[in-house]
């Protein structure tokens, strides 16, 4: 038979570019290059097999028939295998886990396996091809090896449908159209035997993959210059299924808002690209990358490299970076862990560069942030409670306990402070200064708010408003930060009284000056709205921070609370003592009831009685206690007031 080989060569000519143009670019060291690379090697290899074995066999009657031989075998060969990398590539795209993985590698294997077998034998069967008086001839199986290409396209379609969720579209519409493509070029390949179109269709799926998928500019990030997050998450795949001892440094650049604040998006921009231009020469092509906002990380081979780019990195920004005829300062983190020592998932490693950027902001000075294990049973920690506040949220398993307020005017328990606690099946009793930080970090604190509110409610109505005797007039609730900036705070607050017939008077609503200070004309209208209707605000922790009389005549607060740990200083310090005085004077002068917290003792409590303070609340005046305690507490308080602070 004459072949005509022409559209071969032609691919052969791509094929050619393609490999010289993957060479010189140097495609980023993933999996998936590696895949690409092998199937394009192989690829290109098949289709100059495939033309050298077309000519031989053509001049027959010059060309010795063990050549012939082997250049048909190897052809065979490289088909077989061509089809099968084709597979691994799409594979690694799909990157399937599990069983799942399992049973495609297999799908994927087997049939390989028996098509090089059958291969492997031919020269002896005749089954795909034999030679008769030094011609060629097709075997009986020879229609076998069209099958066996059309079912890896078959397997690479089921393979993109079953990933059809996590998949890209253009992917997808990539391999729908590459597999449409090459099953009408293995059916021409069929029709018109002396017509080589084999390499042809190969050729055409790679040149679509390549400028599709191995598009090396999709990994830059257009800024910087270096590798950007998706080049980063491919390396990180690549590294994760390969495990390698490494080290990861995230160059975090604190306060980089401010530059673009004070000078401009357009030194940021040129900041960024400095330090992209700095770590590449430093640390080289492929180790670094840009994550999203103000930060690089680098990926050192060995502990040895991530010491001298550490040292390198810090003597760097140290110095100041000239940018439009400015020396700028800029302030960067170095947040190092380990691989895998101290992570094992990009998710673990996302989780802790979280973490370490919350310790990196609040640092001062220091440059280096080093993971070790305690730091990583801290973030272990939190993941655990943040995980038994998520629980505890959607199983409304909280518990409201409650701390009494006594009035030094009246002798007697008037109010009460509702507290959040949480047990943990797993992890035990969570301190509220535990749990409380990590809901306002995430949001889930305005759910708890509206628990507690809601429990209160519930006490309210069944334990204290059909009992006047027991002399409650007010609970104080904490409102947080993230219900105080929602501008229908009222809207989610009265629903909830209403549904229990509880007077807006019977709640008093507590705020620290961080919540009055983050949204003032917010916070006022807050107030006012909800003051119309009854309910009082107190300012809490008042001393902590920065604290002072100017948020008295800003906000119509109707209670201030002063903070225990001004307490505690009342009573060891003479200046403490003087600050505080003169501080419970001016707030009396305003006409605003003062409470005063963390009293443990009767000489406490009788220094405050001097000082003519309206309110205590502390130890000695009661632990925060679950409801029904509590009130069996504030009954037996006021028959026997000589058990004061002790414990049943």
């Amino acid at each position: 038979m004459q072949y005509n080989y022409d559209f071969e060569i032609a691919s052969l000519v791509i094929f050619a570019v393609l490999l010289g143009h993957f060479i010189l670019i140097r495609q980023f060291p993933t999996e998936q290059t590696r895949a690409f690379r092998r199937l394009l090697v192989v690829s290109a290899c098949e289709c100059m097999v495939n033309i050298i074995s077309c000519v031989g066999l053509a001049n027959a009657a010059v060309v010795p028939v063990l050549w012939n031989e082997v250049f048909v075998f190897a052809f065979f060969v490289l088909e077989g295998l061509a089809s099968f990398l084709l597979f691994r590539y799409m594979e690694v795209i799909c990157a399937f886990r599990g069983r799942e993985k399992r049973v495609i590698k297999l799908a994927g294997i087997l049939p390989f396996a028996a098509f090089e077998a059958m291969v492997l034998t031919t020269p002896f069967t005749g089954f795909f091809y034999y030679f008769e008086e030094g011609a060629y001839r097709q075997g009986f199986g020879a229609d076998w090896g069209y099958l066996y290409v059309c079912y890896y396209f078959l397997l690479n379609f089921v393979m993109i449908f079953l990933c059809r969720k996590t998949i890209a579209t253009r992917i997808k519409v990539i391999v729908f159209v590459y597999s449409a493509a090459a099953v009408l070029a293995v059916l021409a390949q069929y029709r018109w035997r002396d017509i080589l179109l084999t390499s042809t269709g190969n050729m055409l799926i790679l040149l679509m993959l390549y400028m599709a998928m191995q598009n090396r500019e999709q990994l830059i990030d257009s800024v910087s210059g270096v590798a950007n997050e998706k080049a980063f998450e491919n390396q990180m795949e690549n590294l994760l299924a390969h495990p390698q001892e490494r080290v990861l440094l995230m160059i975090y650049l604190r306060q980089f808002g401010h530059i673009g604040t004070v000078l401009g998006e357009e030194s940021s921009r040129q900041i960024l690209a400095m330090v992209g231009a700095y770590l590449l020469q430093l640390c080289g092509k492929y180790h670094v990358f840009r994550n999203s906002g103000a930060a690089f990380t680098v990926i050192a081979d060995s502990a040895e490299d991530a010491q001298r780019f550490t040292e390198e990195i810090k003597k760097r920004f140290a110095a100041d970076w000239q940018v439009s005829h400015n020396d700028v300062s800029v302030n960067a983190a170095i947040l190092i862990q380990r691989y895998p020592q101290d992570f094992h998932t990009l998710p673990d490693y996302r989780g802790m560069c979280g973490y370490l950027k919350e310790r990196a902001k609040s640092a001062g000075n220091q440059t280096v942030f080093r993971t070790d294990e305690a730091l990583i049973k801290k973030y272990r920690r939190r993941i655990q409670v943040e995980l038994a506040v998520g629980q505890a949220i959607r199983r409304k398993s909280f518990e409201v306990w409650y701390q009494p307020i006594y009035s030094l005017r009246q002798g007697r328990i008037v109010s009460l402070e509702a507290l959040v606690r949480l047990k943990d099946e797993k992890l035990g009793f969570i301190s509220p200064d535990e749990f409380i930080p990590l809901a306002e970090r995430d949001g889930n604190i305005i759910y708890i708010g509206e628990f507690v509110l809601e429990e209160v409610c519930r006490f309210l109505a069944k334990h204290v408003l059909p009992n006047p005797s027991l002399g409650i007039m007010t609970v104080h609730v904490n409102v947080s930060m993230a219900q105080c900036l929602r501008k229908n705070l009222k809207e989610s607050i009265m629903p909830i009284l209403e549904k229990y017939h509880i007077p807006a008077s019977m709640i008093t609503l507590e705020i620290t000056e961080r919540i009055a200070i983050e949204a003032p004309k917010l916070m006022q209208r807050h107030m006012r709205e909800l003051g119309k209707l009854g309910m009082a605000f107190a300012i809490d922790d008042y001393g902590s921070g920065n604290s002072n009389c100017s948020y008295l005549i800003q906000f119509p607060f109707r209670e201030v609370k002063i903070d225990k740990d001004i307490t505690t200083a009342y009573f060891q310090s003479s200046t403490a003592r003087i600050v505080l005085e003169n501080e419970i004077r001016t707030i009396q002068k305003l006409g605003l009831p003062v409470i005063v917290e963390g009293i443990e003792n009767s000489e406490q409590s009788e220094a405050m009685e001097r000082l003519d303070v309206d309110f205590i609340q502390g130890y000695y005046y009661g632990r925060p206690m679950p409801g029904a305690e509590c009130l069996k507490y504030i009954r037996k308080f006021h028959s026997a007031p000589e058990e004061y602070g002790k414990e049943d």
